[in-house]
């Protein structure tokens, strides 16, 4: 069989297995996310998707619903699941991102959003979000609430690939997105976000944090090799942000293609990578439904 076509069809069937088991997988999630536990964590809503419980704050990153990115995912219940959330941050614009459907639901609970200008260009004209309570995330510019401060900078979400072989013209992968610098309690952890140029000297100097979250990508189109083109500056970048904790995500999306997949055995890839490194540093993963402890 040819390879490619063997891994859509994997693909496929983990499709399938997780919008069966997303009811089940959603009402856990929440259930632990509203536990009066006051151990600060983060849950997996989705490959890049997060709830957190930080310093008792109950807020989230760009969540997401299972169903915005596989149709045939059952229906959930999400507006009197999440009212306790405090605040929503968001980040970028893409559909495993940005999810209208969801927002549209929780638009008339009392939650504050933090918004980039580049998606609030999108979300104000629709009319999504109640302007009284949006606050623009700018770039350098803390944000404290309800005791935790958010630092917001540009994120590296753009990628050039020439488009002819002289070089002449460059054309731009990507879209602009915000990244946020997370301290609470004492803790410092960092959410570089979708990041597609591996260049730390282009991030803002936050020096050591606690952990963070890791979105992986090794080059466009790129999955299906046994050795991705990027694996090296993937791994070389975040250890230069000087972690303690490297939690990799941005695991199984499955609106993508069997080229742009990323799972398991990439992420096997990228700790074997940091283990020859000997930074030091810890490195795990997390995926749907997943709950890792800050």
């Amino acid at each position: 069989m040819d390879p490619a076509l063997a891994r859509r069809q994997q693909i496929e069937a983990r499709r399938a297995e997780i919008a069966a088991a997303f009811p089940g997988l959603w009402s856990r999630v929440v259930a632990d996310w509203k536990s009066a536990s006051s151990v600060d964590a983060a849950w997996l809503l989705y490959s890049a998707n997060y709830l957190f419980r930080t310093a008792g704050v109950r807020w989230a990153m760009d969540p997401l619903i299972l169903k915005q990115r596989v149709p045939a995912a059952p229906e959930v219940n999400p507006k009197p699941d999440l009212d306790g959330l405090a605040f929503v941050v968001l980040t970028h614009a893409h559909k495993d991102h940005l999810d209208l459907d969801l927002l549209r639901q929780l638009g008339s609970l009392a939650i504050r959003w933090i918004v980039p200008a580049a998606v609030w260009s999108i979300l104000q004209p629709l009319g999504i979000l109640p302007e009284n309570r949006a606050i623009l995330a700018e770039p350098l510019v803390p944000l404290e609430l309800d005791g935790i401060r958010l630092t917001p900078f540009d994120g590296l979400h753009w990628e050039n690939a020439l488009a002819s072989i002289k070089g002449e013209n460059v054309v731009r992968h990507g879209i602009d997105a915000t990244g946020y610098l997370v301290e609470f309690g004492g803790k410092r952890w960092l959410f570089p976000g979708d990041t597609r140029r591996y260049d730390a000297g282009l991030l803002p100097r936050f020096g050591p944090v606690d952990g963070l979250f890791a979105h992986l990508w090794l080059g466009r189109g790129c999955a299906l090799l046994d050795n991705p083109p990027l694996l090296d500056d993937f791994c070389r970048f975040f250890t230069e942000l000087s972690p303690r904790r490297v939690i990799v995500t941005h695991l199984e999306e499955f609106g993508r293609d069997e080229r742009d997949f990323w799972d398991d055995r990439h992420y096997r890839l990228v700790a074997q990578q940091f283990e020859k490194a000997d930074g030091g540093i810890q490195i795990t993963s997390a995926r749907i439904g997943n709950r890792v402890q800050l």
